[in-house]
């Protein structure tokens, strides 16, 4: 994904590269498959992307094995955000 897609740096991705990998990715008679697709990836961009906007193989990792979570619950209670 990062290799074929990741065009400005090869371990990151923007917004509009992660656009354009569901573009090159999706079925043409599945609509809903789109949509969910697009929102998908959308959700994960916004919530792992770093400070610059590039969404890292690190990060997609800690998607995965659930480190992410606790970096974003730490980053948050740093700068005074509470956490419920």
């Amino acid at each position: 994904m990062f290799s074929k897609y990741g065009k400005t740096m090869p371990d990151k991705l923007t917004f509009k590269e992660l656009w354009s990998m569901t573009e090159g990715n999706r079925v043409t008679s599945d609509i809903f498959g789109w949509i969910a697709s697009k929102l998908e990836w959308g959700i994960t961009y916004f919530l792992a992307k770093d400070d610059e906007g590039y969404l890292s193989k690190e990060s997609m990792r800690g998607i995965f094995d659930g480190s992410l979570f606790e970096k974003l619950s730490k980053n948050n209670a740093s700068n005074g955000k509470k956490i419920r």
